[in-house]
């Protein structure tokens, strides 16, 4: 939508509140996000109530083009804050979107199986069917983080990829929750198609106590946090945007990302009410938040662009790259626009929001 001026050089500043909005779309994953704390507490409306600019969540609509176009990143005016793969994937798709930051999910993933099972412990998975979801579409976000952490699994058990078999999982289009997913899992699990199975988060916790899942072994976030052959069960999360709002708009896009870098203080500053948005935006039990994320929602909030962050990105690529996921020549070095993240003074601009396509 375009914004003219006013044609009268004798309007006030404050009418610039009764020019016509532009929508912007904002995506987030249903774990813990800056995003998800800075939507529950109403700080992007209030941040840019006096400019024309609307956000909007994508989960306010259901229409198959919108949760298609946050997905490959097609959606005009989009940002989204979410798993590192699919951003790369839909970059190498129409290169549309700019990497703003990077953040990490460290979270509680649990090793499950029947509670008759025989498999009691991590050696035990030898011989055995894993579960791996593949969802719907020509990419499946899913799959890509259920095989990342299956590979980090077996390399600390002492496993080779041909100790175990995989029994693939049809599920939905990605745009579907994650609880519907994990749902799947736990069919296959407890139908015996599949021996064990993961389940992630706060509501892999949830799931896993309703279903009454052994639970073989849970890596907590402390674990994962400190051993680097666990990397593959951190939630890689990126922050992401439209490139033509963003070249037509960074000053306002500097505020967002001002906002979004301030989500991490906020969480250290308020811990209980940190805790209790993140169970509200997953859905689950502020117990089960408590136990998934322990004492590192702070950190797992904080939105970065430095070279271990960004290095992490590239061992993902290429993780993509040798799976074919991605196109082999897709680069990094267009797509960083993480100078936008740069604390700096962001310089006055008028309430006028420049129109793109």
């Amino acid at each position: 939508m375009s914004v003219r001026p006013s044609a009268s050089p004798t309007v006030s500043p404050s009418a610039s509140s009764q020019m016509p909005s532009q929508l912007v779309w904002y995506a987030r994953c249903p774990t813990l996000t800056a995003m998800g704390l800075l939507a529950h507490r109403g700080v992007l409306q209030r941040e840019f109530r006096r400019d024309p600019v609307n956000f909007v969540s994508v989960r306010e609509t259901s229409l198959p083009s919108v949760r298609q176009g946050y997905l490959d990143h097609s959606l005009a005016n989009l940002v989204r804050e979410g798993d590192a793969a699919t951003a790369l994937w839909s970059y190498g798709l129409n290169e549309r979107a700019r990497l703003l930051a990077v953040g990490h999910t460290w979270h509680t993933v649990l090793v499950v199986a029947p509670a008759r099972s025989s498999v009691s412990g991590l050696q035990d998975l030898k011989g055995r069917t894993l579960a791996l979801p593949r969802e719907a579409g020509s990419f499946s976000p899913a799959r890509v983080r259920s095989l990342r952490a299956w590979e980090s699994i077996l390399d600390v058990s002492g496993l080779k990829p041909a100790d175990i078999t995989f029994y693939n999982i049809v599920a939905g289009h990605p745009s579907s929750p994650f609880g519907d997913i994990a749902r799947r899992e736990i069919e296959a699990v407890l139908g015996g198609q599949a021996d064990a199975g993961l389940l992630f988060g706060a509501k892999g916790i949830e799931l896993a106590r309703t279903a009454g899942l052994k639970i073989v072994h849970a890596f907590e976030a402390a674990d994962i946090r400190r051993d680097s052959r666990l990397k593959g069960l951190v939630e890689l999360r990126t922050l992401t945007i439209d490139y033509p709002f963003l070249e037509a708009n960074e000053a306002v896009v500097s505020r967002l990302v001002k906002a979004l870098a301030g989500a991490a203080d906020w969480a250290r500053s308020f811990p209980k009410q940190a805790r209790s948005h993140i169970a509200e935006e997953g859905k689950v039990e502020l117990d089960d938040a408590v136990h998934a994320y322990g004492d590192f929602i702070p950190e797992s909030t904080a939105l970065g662009a430095g070279e271990e962050r960004l290095a992490d990105i590239k061992d993902l690529l290429d993780w993509l790259k040798q799976r074919q996921a991605v196109p082999e020549r897709l680069d990094l070095s267009d797509w960083n626009r993480s100078d936008v993240l740069i604390a700096k003074e962001a310089p006055q601009t008028s309430k006028r929001l420049n129109a793109v396509a």
